[in-house]
C-alpha cells in the first residue's frame, strides 16, 4: 500500500483515536469554567453596572491558553520554532471561534426576527 500513512507504518484506526481523544480532552476545556463556576461562589463579579457572569470570559482565557499549548505541542512534532506554532494554532481557533460566533448570532437574529 502506498501513502503516508504506508511510508510511517501507522494504522488509520490508531490516528482516529488519538484524534477523537484529543477532541474530548481538550474540547472539554471551553466547558469547564461554565462547570465550575457553577461550583466556585466568584463566579459573579459586581464591575459597577450590576452583577456579570465571569464564565464567558474565564472560558476564552482557558481557551486561549489550551490552544497555544496545542500549538507548542503541534510544534514540536514538526519541528518549528515553538512560539511561532503555538500562535499559529492561537490565531487560527480565535478565527474559527470569531466565525462560529458571527454566524451564530447572524443566525439567530434570522430565526428570531419580529414579522
Amino acid at each position: 500500500s502506498s501513502g503516508i500513512n504506508a511510508e510511517y507504518g501507522e494504522k488509520p484506526s490508531k490516528q482516529g483515536f488519538v484524534t477523537f481523544l484529543s477532541f474530548c480532552c481538550f474540547g472539554l476545556v471551553p466547558l469547564l469554567s461554565y462547570i465550575l463556576c457553577g461550583f466556585i461562589p466568584w463566579n459573579t463579579f459586581n464591575g459597577g453596572r450590576g452583577m456579570v457572569n465571569l464564565a464567558f470570559p474565564i472560558s476564552c482565557v482557558f481557551t486561549a491558553i489550551t490552544l497555544f499549548l496545542l500549538g507548542v505541542v503541534k510544534g514540536r512534532f514538526a519541528s518549528e520554532h515553538l512560539t511561532v506554532a503555538g500562535i499559529k494554532v492561537l490565531v487560527m481557533g480565535a478565527i474559527a471561534c470569531a466565525a462560529s460566533y458571527v454566524i451564530g448570532y447572524l443566525v439567530s437574529k434570522l430565526l428570531l426576527k419580529d414579522d
